[in-house]
C-alpha cells in the first residue's frame, strides 16, 4: 500500500489506512453531513476515504491514483468515486477486469448507502460518516497484526503470560464475502483483541493473556451461529503449549486451520510438549544442507548425545527426527519436550515423572518424558533455557542412567538417546555462569549446526517448490510456482524467521494468488520494501570489500536497548529498580525507555 495516510488525496478526498479503529473517530468530520465514507477492503488490511460534496477519488495501482492500492487485479487508474448533487457516482475507466455494484459489471453508476462495489478484487463498501460505528472496523493488515503478534511473544517470553492465536474461515465453498461478516467477530472481542486479514476470507485473531481453554471459550462463542454470520470455521494455537516464536504459531494455527471440517468446525493445534514429535522426515534440503546431512547420517549411528545449534526456524526439530530415524533406534519412541516452553513448576514432572499425590492435581501417577522414550530418544528442545535446578537434576539423570519420579524415593533405569537443541551459545552462558559446563559437555559429545537460511540461498528454490506443492494440496490449489521476479525476491531477503518463515511465506502466497504463478504481490509488504541482504545467492560470506546492506542506525540501537531492556527485566522478575541496577541505568530513564519502547508488564514501584 502506497497510498496517502491521513491526509488529503490529490483530487479532495481524505483517506487513511485504518491501523487502529479508533483512530477512525478522528478522520472523519462530524460537521459534514453530506459526505460520503468509503471502506476499501484488500489483502492489506482496510482503507477509509471520505468524500465530500464536489471532492472525487480515482483509485488503482498507478502513481497517478488519488488512493494507491497494489492488487494486480486493479487497472493503473481503475475506478472514480465523485460526490456531486447529493449522490455519490462511480465510474469505471476503462479497466481490465472491471467495476460491479451488486454483482453486476457497470461503466457508470449511482452507489445508494450500504451499496457494496466490487473493483478487481477490492471490495468497496458506502456509508454515512454520521452511522460509521469504528469499533467494529478494526480490521488490521496482515503486516500491523503481526506486529502486535511479535510484541506478544516478546511480552510472554518476558513475564511469563499465556496468550493465543485464533484464524477463522467462512465456509469451504467460499460463498460469503468477509467484509459482510469481519465486523461483527470484531463486537465480540475485547478492546485488546487483535483482529486481522490473512486472506480473501480468512481472518487472525490475537487473545492477549489468554490461556488454550480461554482461547476456546472465546472461539466457540465466535463460531456461534447468528443473524449476518456465516459458519465459521477456527484453528486454535496458544502460547507456550503450541509453540514459542512467531513463525512457530502461525503455522500451528493455520494448520488447525486446516484440519477443521463441516463436522469439526473448531480444531486445537497438537501440543509442542511434552508428546511424541511425528515430524515426517524430509529430504534433506528441507532440514539441513547436504553437507550437514551427510555429518548427520554418520553421527545417528553412534550412540552418543549430540547437540544441534542454529537460530530460530531452521530446522532442529527435523534434524533430530531424522536422526532418530537413521538409528537403531528407530522402531522405539522419539519424545520431544521444549524445555522454553515448560513452566518450572512442572518441568521436573514433565521430564522425570510423578507419583499420585506428589503435588496438588497429581490425581494419579504419571511417566516422564524420559520414561515414556525407554529404548529410544528424548528431544530436548531450547535446552538453553533450562533454569539451575533442572540442570543439575538432567546431569543426574545422564550421569546415571536413572530418573526418580517426583514424590518417590526409588529410582528407575531408563534406557535413552538424547539429542538437544538450542538457538543459544551455550559456551557464552557457561562463562557467565548461566549454563553448568559439566552439563555442556555431557550434551555435545558431537556438535550439529545448522545455518540459516540466508546462508543457503542455493537452496531456496527447492524448498520453495516442497513448500508450494504442500501448501497447494492443503488449501485445494493448483499454483504452478514463482515468477522469476518473486522468486529472486524470496532469494534475496534475509529471513529472519528461516525454513519456518519462508514456509508460512509460501502458505500465504497460495491463498493470496490470483493467477497460475504467484507474483511479487502475493508476497509480504516487509519483503517487498526489504533492502537486499548481504550474503550472496551461492551462501559464501561476502568479501571484506563488500558493502553491507543494514537497518538505519537508530533502529539498530533501538532494537537492542529493547533487547537488553526485556532481558534485564526477565532476571528480575518484572522489577524496574533491579532491571536499572542490572543495566547500570537510572531507574528513571528505564521507565523513559519503556515507554518509548512500548515495552509493558514491568512491576511499577512507588
Amino acid at each position: 500500500m502506497n497510498g496517502p495516510t491521513g491526509g488529503r488525496a490529490p483530487g479532495g478526498a481524505r483517506t487513511m489506512r485504518l491501523g487502529d479503529a479508533t483512530r477512525a473517530a478522528e478522520f472523519i468530520d462530524p460537521l459534514a453531513a453530506e459526505q460520503r465514507l468509503l471502506l476499501f477492503y484488500h489483502r492489506d488490511g482496510l482503507e477509509l476515504a471520505t468524500l465530500r460534496p464536489g471532492e472525487q477519488l480515482v483509485v488503482g495501482r498507478g502513481e497517478l491514483a488519488n488512493l494507491r492500492i497494489e492488487e494486480s487485479s486493479l487497472s493503473r487508474q481503475h475506478a472514480c468515486f465523485r460526490l456531486a448533487a447529493g449522490e455519490l457516482w462511480v465510474e469505471d475507466l476503462g479497466s481490465t477486469n472491471g467495476t460491479r455494484v451488486g454483482g453486476a459489471p457497470v461503466a457508470r453508476s449511482v452507489l445508494p448507502l450500504g451499496a457494496e462495489v466490487q473493483i478487481g478484487t477490492v471490495t468497496v463498501e458506502v456509508q454515512a460518516p454520521a452511522t460509521f460505528e469504528p469499533r467494529r472496523y478494526g480490521l488490521l493488515g496482515h503486516e500491523a497484526f503481526l506486529a502486535f503478534l511479535e510484541d506478544e511473544v516478546l511480552r510472554a517470553r518476558t513475564f511469563g503470560e499465556p496468550f493465543a492465536l485464533l484464524q477463522l474461515a467462512g465456509p469451504l465453498d467460499g460463498a460469503s464475502r468477509l467484509p459482510r461478516w469481519a465486523p461483527l467477530l470484531r463486537e465480540a472481542l475485547r478492546p485488546v483483541d487483535r483482529l486481522g486479514r490473512y486472506g480473501p476470507e480468512t481472518v487472525e485473531v490475537l487473545l492477549p493473556h489468554t490461556d488454550t481453554e480461554g482461547a476456546r471459550v472465546v472461539a466457540e462463542r465466535l463460531l456461534a451461529p447468528r443473524a449476518g454470520l456465516p459458519p465459521l470455521r477456527c484453528g486454535l494455537a496458544s502460547w507456550p503449549e503450541h509453540g514459542t516464536d512467531l513463525e512457530a504459531l502461525l503455522a500451528a494455527s493455520r494448520a488447525a486451520l486446516l484440519a477443521t471440517s463441516e463436522a469439526e468446525t473448531l480444531h486445537v493445534a497438537p501440543a509442542h510438549w511434552p508428546g511424541t514429535l511425528s515430524l515426517e522426515v524430509r529430504p534433506p534440503a528441507e532440514s539441513v544442507t547436504e553437507a550437514a546431512a551427510r555429518k548427520l547420517a554418520r553421527i545417528a549411528a553412534a550412540e552418543i548425545s549430540v547437540l544441534i545449534v542454529g537460530e530460530t526456524g531452521v530446522g532442529k526439530e527435523r534434524a533430530a527426527a531424522a536422526i532418530h530415524a537413521q538409528s537403531a533406534r528407530v522402531g522405539r519412541p522419539l519424545v520431544a519436550v521444549n524445555c522454553g516452553a515448560l513452566p518450572a513448576a512442572l518441568l521436573e514432572s514433565t521430564l522425570f515423572g510423578h507419583e499420585r499425590g506428589a503435588f496438588t492435581g497429581a490425581e494419579r501417577t504419571r511417566p516422564g518424558v524420559f520414561e515414556s522414550a525407554e529404548g529410544g530418544t528424548v528431544f530436548l528442545d531450547e535446552v538453553g533455557e533450562l533454569s539451575p535446578a533442572a540442570q543439575a537434576a538432567l546431569l543426574r539423570v545422564l550421569e546415571t542412567k536413572r530418573v526418580t519420579r517426583v514424590g518417590s524415593s526409588a529410582e528407575l533405569a531408563v534406557d535413552v538417546r538424547v539429542v538437544a537443541a538450542t538457538h543459544r551459545d551455550l559456551e557464552a552462558m557457561v562463562r557467565r555462569g548461566e549454563f553448568r559446563e559439566d552439563l555442556l559437555y555431557r550434551l555435545n559429545a558431537v556438535t550439529l549446526e545448522l545455518p540459516p537460511l540466508r546462508a543457503r540461498r542455493a537452496e531456496i528454490e527447492a524448498l520453495v517448490q516442497a513448500f508450494l506443492a504442500a501448501a497447494n494440496q492443503a488449501n485445494g490449489r493448483t499454483l504452478e510456482g514463482l515468477d522469476p521476479a518473486a522468486l529472486a525476491l524470496l532469494q534475496s531477503y534475509a529471513w529472519p524467521g528461516n525454513l519456518r518463515e519462508l514456509r508460512n511465506v509460501i502458505e500465504r502466497a497460495v491463498v493470496l494468488a490470483e493467477g497460475p504463478l504467484i507474483t511479487v504481490e502475493d508476497l509480504p509488504e516487509r519483503l517487498r520494501k526489504a533492502p537486499p541482504a548481504s550474503a550472496p545467492p551461492d551462501g559464501s560470506a561476502p568479501d571484506s570489500g563488500s558493502t553491507l546492506s543494514l537497518a538505519p542506525f537508530n533502529e539498530q540501537v533501538e532494537r537492542f536497548e529493547s533487547a537488553l531492556i526485556v532481558d534485564a527485566l526477565r532476571q528480575s522478575g518484572g522489577n524496574q529498580s533491579e532491571a536499572a541496577r542490572l543495566l547500570h541505568m537510572p531507574r528513571r530513564t528505564l521507565i523513559n525507555k519503556l515507554k518509548a519502547y512500548g515495552i509493558r508488564g514491568a512491576q511499577e514501584e512507588s
